[in-house]
């Protein structure tokens, strides 16, 4: 009995230096799994993006009358779009800016956005999933305007 007590713990240095060895140069040489969080699937199993979500409130070239000073809320409201994982949101007060504009990450189909002054304001929608290629096209640009009538 002692003698195959010994024999396997002879072995038992051993495997464990091997399991070690072999853990630590797959997770070195293993280039794919450097960060779970980038990891993303391969090209040829990702899906073309859905169309652009569509723009419903408030409609195209609205105007707001405002009777007390800014800043006020308006909301605006697109068309779900399946599968989304979030959306971006740009809205600048010049159209042609509005590309330039960083986008606000928004989780559902509307948000509720603070007005701080008078004028004119553009906006546009687009979607992402990373089912998806990439993002779907921006939405149509729409605009509205806002003013400040005591």
């Amino acid at each position: 009995m002692n003698s195959g007590y010994k024999s396997s713990m002879g072995r038992f240095p051993y495997l464990c230096f091997l399991l070690s060895f072999t853990l630590i140069v797959s997770l070195t040489y293993n280039t794919a799994c450097k960060n779970p969080q980038d990891w993303q699937p391969p090209f040829d199993s990702l899906y073309p993006p859905p169309e652009a979500p569509q723009l419903i409130s408030p409609k195209n070239d609205t105007t707001f009358w405002y009777q007390t000073p800014f800043p006020h809320e308006v909301i605006l409201k697109w068309s779900l779009v399946d599968g989304t994982e979030y959306y971006e949101l740009q809205i600048a007060r010049d159209s042609l800016i509005l590309p330039d504009v960083d986008p606000i990450r928004v989780d559902a189909a509307l948000v509720n956005h603070t007005l701080e002054r008078t004028g004119y304001y553009f906006w546009r929608v687009r979607a992402y999933s990373r089912k998806w290629t990439w993002y779907t096209d921006w939405s149509k640009t729409w605009h509205f305007a806002a003013w400040y009538a005591p």
